[in-house]
Formats: structure tokens, C-alpha cells, sequence
């Protein structure tokens, strides 16, 4: 990931050392940057139990940023490798997320998308594009070809906007990635409702067979 910079003149949060005409300052380095990033992730869907996190059915977390920051430094098995994180780090690194895994209300914070751990968060009504994506694997297509697309361990399906992110999630689990192709207009015939989770990130609670088609096989 990129680095994350804070100008020193108008005080945001950029992806350039240069900002109003001034070197910024660096605030996160891309390795820290996604080190953090997979650990919230990791905490705000899957085990907020590791640190003592408790979330709200909407998947907000009771404690505060400042107290979250507290918990990783003290709690998380890992904690010698975050001893230099502040809440300024979390929130220059939900403003700039690529996809909007993240949202921050009033000093608490929950990921959009991607929860195991049972929450409830009521998705804004969007217009999706008509046409989403998913990557997956030669050894689960034959199944999600009978019997559609579900979310498995997750509580959505997941979908994209990009061929490309497709790919990088399927890329996780093989070498080979199956990218599918899903018609949201065919979803809405069949009263699927899509709701837009992040910025590229679309949600289902299902997907069936006749709703999709494989685009591409690398």
C-alpha cells in the first residue's frame, strides 16, 4: 500500500510527499500502513474477542479509537509490533482507504463489510452498476455453478465493481483465479436486493446460478 502522509500546511491526510506546495510529513510507511489495516480488519469482523472489543449490532465498537489504540498496545498477542500506534493512525487510515472497509462515528468505529462475527448493519439503499464481479476458485466453481454464490463463513456475499479486485481476492486462494461475472439487473427480477457496502464494494445475501457467468479463467 501507499504511504500516508499529513501536510503540515493545511493539516489532511495525502498518498504524495508533496502537498501545498510543502514536503509533508510521513505518517504511516506502506508497511505499517497495511499491517494495521489487516489487524482492524481482522479485529472488527472476525475476533474482537482477542483484545476485549465489543461491538454494537451495527458493528460499532464500544470503546473509543483512543481506547481500541490502548487495547491493540496492551491486549493483542502481537502488541510489541504496535507500540508506535496512535489514534492518528486510524483515522488517516479509514479517511484514505481505497475501498471504504471502514467507517468512523462519533469516536467509534466498525468495518462495513466483511463480518463472521454476527452484526446487523443496515446498508444504504444505492443504484449498483449492472454489471459486479467475484473471484474464486477452479475447485469451488462446479458447486457455485448448481448452486449460486452464498456467503459461506461471511454473513454477505461479496461483489466489486472491478475485474482487477476480483482477481486480487481470488489470488489469496489460488493461483489460477476464476473471475464470475454477476447481472444485477437479473438480481433485481428475482428481488435480490445489492446494497453498497464501500466504494467498490457491493453486498448480497445470495447470488444464483442463472444471476452469474464466468467472465474469465487465467
Amino acid at each position: 500500500m501507499k504511504p500516508i502522509y499529513k501536510c503540515e500546511v493545511c493539516g489532511k491526510y495525502v498518498e504524495e510527499p508533496i502537498h501545498c506546495n510543502r514536503p509533508c510529513k510521513l505518517l504511516l510507511d506502506g508497511r505499517r500502513r497495511l499491517k494495521l489495516s489487516k489487524l482492524l480488519s481482522g479485529l472488527l469482523r472476525h475476533f474482537p474477542h482477542e483484545i476485549g472489543l465489543k461491538l454494537d449490532r451495527e458493528g460499532f465498537t464500544e470503546q473509543t479509537i483512543e481506547e481500541i489504540v490502548r487495547l491493540i498496545k496492551t491486549r493483542w498477542r502481537n502488541k510489541h509490533l504496535y507500540q508506535w500506534l496512535k489514534p492518528e493512525h486510524i483515522y488517516a487510515l479509514v479517511e484514505l482507504d481505497p475501498k471504504g472497509r471502514f467507517e468512523i462515528r462519533n469516536n467509534r468505529i466498525r468495518a462495513r463489510y466483511g463480518h463472521s462475527v454476527k452484526v446487523n448493519i443496515k446498508y444504504e439503499v444505492s443504484k449498483a452498476p449492472s454489471k459486479l464481479y467475484h473471484g474464486t476458485t477452479p475447485e469451488a466453481l462446479p458447486k457455485i455453478l448448481r448452486e449460486g454464490l452464498k456467503p459461506m463463513k461471511r454473513l454477505k456475499v461479496h461483489l466489486t465493481v472491478s475485474i482487477d479486485e476480483a482477481y486480487q481476492n481470488a489470488l489469496r486462494k489460488t493461483r489460477k483465479p476464476v473471475i464470475l461475472e454477476i447481472n444485477v439487473k437479473k438480481l433485481e427480477k428475482l428481488g435480490i436486493k445489492v446494497f453498497k457496502a464501500g466504494k467498490t464494494i457491493y453486498v448480497a445475501d445470495y447470488v444464483p446460478p442463472e444471476a452469474l457467468r464466468v467472465l474469465k479463467r487465467f
